[in-house]
């Protein structure tokens, strides 16, 4: 969009005062004459790099003026000690850095400096930086007042940005997508039963497991990542095919913290072994003997990437498996290595799974991040291409397309092509092929949000302000994507769990996401022409907890797709609430109910 740039300056004065001083004179002589007080001074500008009260941030390495500016985004530096009436353009606004008190901060899991996030945006106000007094995050700029001289012609505009033509024309095309749209129904019923014995029931458990063999008894087992509220260790939970649990005694080469967990037989030897997104650390790779013994492969794996997904594909077609891993976005670590990496990487399987080689999808001037990654072939040649999240506001560079071994680009998008929809946050996302195209599909979540300084004389208020939908993206043979809206709902909670598979055994592909406002599982049965009709789902009941995964895979052989629904606490900390879960759901199967029971 064309958003005009905006600079506030605000100038800084000091008044002085000089006292006249009387001295002692003859009565004959003339009075002394007063002098005259010297003019105001301007304060002194903001020196950026001095030292701040407080000492130094202690989130700020050694770093150059270029590696901080590549770290947060800005064309100019602000230096250490920022200047708060200083503005930045970062990221499609206009930002400056303002410092509270660190007492006005709410951290979580200790004094680590982390702004207290909401629904799933992992930082509510992005931090800067922070020191023993201190803490500086980013806040957007409000619209300044209109000079003088325009607030005639202007009045009925104060308080409201000044949009171009071209941006009012997109405002009034994109000012229909929010609105609520409904799937239709169908007299389909789809039962599940529970089978959670032996899976926790306490906890904090996020941010996404997997389902493998791990001990070679042909039953797909459970494994999770380590709980956040302290477990340091991933647990296997081995299946006997009949939706009973229990924990595998692991001999583990150390414990992690908490993220997502993927599976793959990376050294060849026909055993499962398995890779870890460790929040604030990055990829660790664990080689499985099929037995509960787990040894570590470290070469070349960097452990200075934040991430909390990680996802397997073969990404340079040498028929061994690789890791890909995408930055979980801002974080309260923000470091000069963060300029190097890109936030989506892969790590080549080298050596058999004994080796790695780290490089990078998207290059760090591309600024996205999240929780959630996906894998399919949208272009049809012989390299993956992905899914994306981001928790950076209208970062639409989320579709990530091979071009050729070791080459990916993102899908052109703009106010034309308008795939990636603006003024998002993008979520939850699954690939599958909806309309039984030749190449994959994706749903995409998103939550997404009307401009508050648009004038509604310009462009009228929409039904909603802020939606929360879900999108199919499909891929032509000549390179051109779709967007098609599938469901939206009035909501600031997004949708945080998607997943695909044939739940009705039509032989199409369908589609199951958790919403928070009612909480509750939507399964929408598809037509095998990219359209949806949402059904009505027995036999699933959703815990009020957050959920930031769901997992569809066949748990028991049936070949029907069942549910894996993974926790985290309740409680504003994880370490305060230990009421997080694991459940799983299996799939009875589907059936026809009367027109007048649905619903």
């Amino acid at each position: 969009m064309l958003y005009r740039k905006l600079m506030i300056a605000l100038c800084l004065m000091t008044a002085m005062t000089v006292a006249a001083q009387t001295q002692n004179v003859k009565p004959a002589a003339p009075p002394a004459p007063t002098p005259a007080a010297p003019a105001a001074k301007v304060a002194a500008p903001i020196d950026i790099n001095a030292t701040p009260e407080g000492g130094t941030p202690v989130f700020i390495r050694p770093e150059t003026a270029d590696q901080r500016k590549a770290r947060v985004g800005t064309t100019e530096d602000p230096g250490i000690n920022p200047d708060p009436s200083k503005s930045y353009w970062r990221f499609g606004k206009m930002q400056h850095i303002e410092r509270y008190e660190r007492k006005w901060a709410v951290y979580e899991g200790g004094d680590e400096g982390y702004i207290r996030p909401f629904g799933f945006v992992n930082v509510y106000k992005e931090l800067y930086q922070q020191n023993a007094r201190y803490v500086w995050v980013w806040n957007d700029d409000s619209q300044p007042p209109l000079p003088p001289e325009k607030l005639a012609e202007e009045a009925t505009n104060a308080g409201y940005r000044q949009f171009g033509p071209e941006d009012v024309k997109f405002f009034q095309k994109m000012r229909t997508e929010f609105s609520e749209l409904t799937p239709p129904t169908t007299n389909t019923l789809v039962r599940f039963e529970e089978s959670s014995e032996g899976l926790p029931t306490a906890g904090s458990w996020r941010n996404s497991l997997t389902v493998a063999d791990m001990n070679g008894d042909g039953f797909p087992d459970i494994i999770a990542p380590p709980e956040r509220a302290g477990g340091n260790i991933p647990v296997i939970f081995l299946g006997d095919g009949k939706g009973h649990w229990k924990v595998w005694q692991v001999k583990w080469p150390h414990g992690l913290d908490y993220g997502s967990v993927a599976a793959a037989d990376f050294n060849k030897d026909g055993h499962m072994d398995l890779a870890f997104g460790v929040h604030l650390n990055g990829v660790y790779v664990f080689l499985g003997d099929g037995q509960g013994n787990f040894t570590e492969s470290t070469k070349g794996l960097q452990h200075d990437f934040p991430t909390r997904r990680v996802a397997v594909a073969d990404a340079d077609n040498d028929g061994y498996a690789d890791i890909v891993a995408i930055s979980e976005g801002p974080t309260a670590v923000q470091r000069p290595e963060d300029a190097t990496y890109g936030r989506i990487r892969v790590y080549l399987n080298r050596e058999k799974g004994n080796a790695w080689e780290g490089i990078n999808v998207a290059e760090p001037v591309h600024r996205f991040g999240g929780d959630w990654l996906s894998v399919g072939n949208f272009n049809g040649d012989k390299y993956p291409d992905f899914a994306a999240a981001s928790i950076f506001f209208n970062a639409t560079d989320t579709l990530w397309m091979s071009k050729g071994l070791r080459k990916w680009e993102p899908l052109p998008n703009n106010e034309s092509t308008y795939i990636v929809p603006y003024a998002s946050y993008y979520f939850a996302s699954a690939v599958g092929r909806f309309s039984k195209q030749k190449l994959d599909e994706v749903a995409v979540s998103y939550a997404r949000f009307w401009p508050t300084d648009m004038n509604p004389r310009t462009v009228p208020d929409p039904p909603s302000k802020t939606v929360i939908g879900i999108d199919r993206i499909s891929f032509g043979a000549d390179g051109q994507a779709k967007r098609t809206s599938i469901v939206r709902w009035a909501s600031t909670r997004s949708s945080s769990g998607l997943g695909a598979g044939d739940f009705n055994a039509d032989g199409n592909e369908d589609l199951m996401y958790t919403r928070f406002d009612p909480r509750e599982s939507v399964l929408l049965l598809g037509d095998g022409k990219g359209n949806f009709a949402r059904c009505k789902v027995e036999g699933i009941t959703l815990a009020p907890n957050s959920n930031y995964d769901l997992k569809v895979a066949d748990l028991n052989g049936d070949k029907l797709p069942d549910v894996i629904v993974m926790y985290e606490s309740s409680g504003k900390s994880a370490f305060s609430s230990r009421d997080g879960s694991i459940h799983v759901f299996l799939n009875r199967g589907a059936t026809a109910i009367a027109a007048n029971a649905k619903k």
